[in-house]
């Protein structure tokens, strides 16, 4: 593996699992993406970039990270659906995070699919394979 494709990995490693913090933390548990909606379409657009990166870590292709993007996209996706749909989830979801409500809008699920893909395109342009 070249000296790269690990710095990239690792690099898209702790990114995102930063993005993931910030998110169940700041964005959820201290309300600060409730309130403010461009801080998660910010973390869409670098887990869009840093998933881009990890994966390019792995696949020499842009097609390739492009599926790859699509496939967590479309399971992170489902995971909110599901929570928001399921009562169960969703009351717990609540409860953690001291949320009013948990609700899933299709407009917004699709702003994150465009904002996810943007940022692994951004990703790809900087760094073709």
């Amino acid at each position: 593996m070249e000296i790269f494709n690990v710095t990239a990995l690792i690099v898209s490693i702790v990114a995102l699992l930063g993005i993931f913090i910030l998110n169940l933390t700041v964005g959820m548990y201290y309300g600060f993406g409730v309130q403010h909606y461009w801080f998660f379409q910010t973390l869409h657009f670098l887990g869009g970039f840093f998933v881009a990166m990890f994966l390019s870590s792995f696949f020499q292709s842009a097609r390739l990270v492009l599926v790859g993007l699509g496939i967590v996209t479309i399971l992170w996706e489902f995971m909110e659906f599901l929570v928001a749909s399921t009562p169960t989830l969703s009351k717990y979801v609540k409860k953690w995070f001291r949320l009013k409500n948990v609700n899933y809008e299709w407009t917004d699920g699709l702003f994150d699919i465009v904002l996810n893909f943007t940022g692994a395109f951004v990703f790809l342009y900087f760094f073709p394979g």
